[in-house]
């Protein structure tokens, strides 16, 4: 099958070619222009790949029918030639050395992708433990300020370790002082700076 012979089409600058959620049974190469890909969470974005000519993007819906797990977005006027699941069947069959490059091409983006998953999960582990230190804090919680970060780790719902690296961080920013498995906090302008931090890190 020659893919040159199928019809392409421009995209302009700043246009969504497709949401991510979205159903999809076509995937797309691109023949001039650059293409953005990105996650999407309540409003916020997190970009994992640039894409420019010769290289593809949303097999996944080819691959498996799964809604499309990123938003594509052209980042100046683009030329894109859409291959559907008939076309890419055909190529996939004809074309060993597609697929296995494909595959490769497909595993470095996943482990792209991950990684803001992964700096995600350490601010949210980071917002929890300080939220619920805050409550201990805060005008009818324990009086104690001395927390046992084990047991901040429980309420928070989160690993020994991760709450442990989370007050650390905290501490740093002026937000009390860890020692041995405990956190002190004992001032107006300590809580001020646990405050300052956690919506330093909401705002990341």
């Amino acid at each position: 099958m020659d893919v040159g012979r199928l019809e392409d089409f421009r995209v302009s600058k700043g246009s969504l070619i497709f949401r991510q959620g979205d159903a999809g049974d076509q995937m797309f190469l691109i023949g001039d222009g650059r293409v953005r890909l990105f996650l999407e969470a309540e409003g916020y974005q997190k970009e994992f790949a640039v894409l420019g000519p010769g290289e593809f993007f949303g097999e996944l819906s080819l691959l498996g029918d799964a809604p499309r797990t990123a938003t594509a977005e052209a980042l100046e006027d683009t030329i894109l030639l859409p291959i559907s699941r008939d076309v890419f069947a055909m190529l996939v069959q004809d074309d060993l050395d597609t697929v296995f490059r494909m595959m490769r091409i497909q595993g470095e983006r996943l482990a792209r992708a991950n990684i803001p998953i992964q700096t995600l999960t350490l601010r949210l582990g980071r917002i929890r433990t300080g939220l619920c230190a805050l409550k201990r804090l805060l005008p009818g919680g324990a009086p104690s300020t001395r927390i046992d970060v084990a047991a901040l780790a429980q309420e928070a719902g989160i690993g020994l370790r991760a709450a442990t690296e989370a007050v650390k961080a905290l501490v740093e920013a002026g937000a009390g002082v860890y020692d041995e498995g405990r956190w002190q906090i004992d001032s107006v302008q300590q809580v001020a700076k646990l405050v300052d931090a956690l919506c330093a890190v909401a705002e990341m």
